[in-house]
């Protein structure tokens, strides 16, 4: 018995290591070592800091400008830190001025503060009176995973034309950011690229995301010259939740439970909804997800279905979900 317990072990180990050859199939280091033999030796995407713009406002006017110096932090909680990437002078007779800042501490674990809440100086300075951000903190980034880097490793034989194919743009588009999950790269008219870029978990990008896209897209050896290259958020289409549920009078699950399940499947739906563009909003996926909670039954009033254009996603609005007791068989 024991021999065949290695003889498994073995097999399993074998066809692991032989599955770490094929890019499908390969992970972490081995997924890295495979990206050699795709085009400009596609390398994972690095995690990502966060990024803002601070507003620093000075006690009184001063009749000399004032510097902020590069490297000067503001923090959140004491935990979190934001510094300054300039200079920032504050010119004489004035009392604020902006600057660029990103979070020392790399990951999406810098993103979502909305503004006025980064507001704590660490390095004090004369005549400080305060700071605070002034844009939603956003760009930030964990490092790329094995299953995007792979998607991106394929999409990146498109850029071997020259002639600015759709696949080319979308490639480009998603090596800007680990936090790019979906783009759609359309044309308008002739010579003009309208290229949409969608967040994980169905976020719209920030400017700062956007503008990244945008340099990545316009450099010399990625637009073609006669290109006109526009980057925005997807367009979105609105939809409400809203629907009653029965459950089995003599059913084996507690109402409590079967509660738990169905709010954790009206937010898979959404977050299926809203992570791909060009996903038509589709009530019957909702329909099976819930009737795998436990329930007997399901009455939709909202959403109906509808067909969502290639450049648009749709996200919830309002939610309203009634629970409408017991029924028997």
């Amino acid at each position: 018995m024991w021999i065949a317990d290695i003889i498994i072990q073995e097999r399993v180990n074998i066809d692991f290591s032989a599955k770490q050859n094929l890019p499908r199939y390969s992970e972490g280091e081995y997924l890295d070592s495979l990206a050699e033999i795709f085009k400009d030796d596609v390398i994972r995407l690095e995690p990502e800091k966060a990024k803002t713009t601070l507003r620093f406002t000075l006690s009184v006017a001063l009749e000399v400008s004032t510097i902020i110096p590069a490297g000067t932090r503001v923090t959140v909680d004491g935990t979190i830190v934001f510094m300054t990437l300039n200079n920032l002078t504050i010119p004489a007779g004035s009392t604020s001025g902006d600057v660029a800042a990103e979070c020392l501490t790399a990951g999406e674990i810098g993103n979502g503060f909305v503004p006025g809440q980064i507001n704590q100086l660490i390095d004090i300075f004369p005549y400080f009176g305060s700071v605070q951000n002034i844009t939603e903190t956003a760009g930030g980034a964990d490092e790329e995973s094995d299953a995007a880097f792979y998607e991106r490793m394929r999409g990146s034989m498109e850029a071997f034309s020259t002639a600015g194919p759709m696949g080319a743009y979308e490639y480009y588009a998603k090596s800007a950011s680990a936090l790019i999950v979906d783009v759609k790269a359309t044309s308008p008219s002739p010579g003009v690229v309208d290229v949409r870029v969608l967040l994980q978990g169905g976020e719209l990008p920030s400017e700062e995301i956007l503008q990244e896209v945008s340099e990545k897209l316009t450099a010399d050896k990625v637009r073609p010259f006669t290109d006109h290259v526009m980057v925005s958020a997807p367009e979105i289409v609105s939809y409400n939740m809203d629907f009653t549920y029965y459950i089995h009078s003599v059913g084996a699950i507690s109402p409590e439970v079967v509660k738990a399940n169905v709010e954790a499947a009206v937010k898979e739906f959404r977050q299926w909804q809203a992570e791909k563009m060009g996903r038509d909003l589709n009530p019957s996926y909702l329909v099976s997800l819930l009737m795998q909670t436990g329930i007997k039954r399901v009455e939709i009033r909202s959403p109906a279905f509808s067909a969502v254009a290639e450049n648009a996603v749709a996200q919830v609005g309002t939610t309203m979900v009634v629970d409408g007791g017991v029924e028997s068989e």
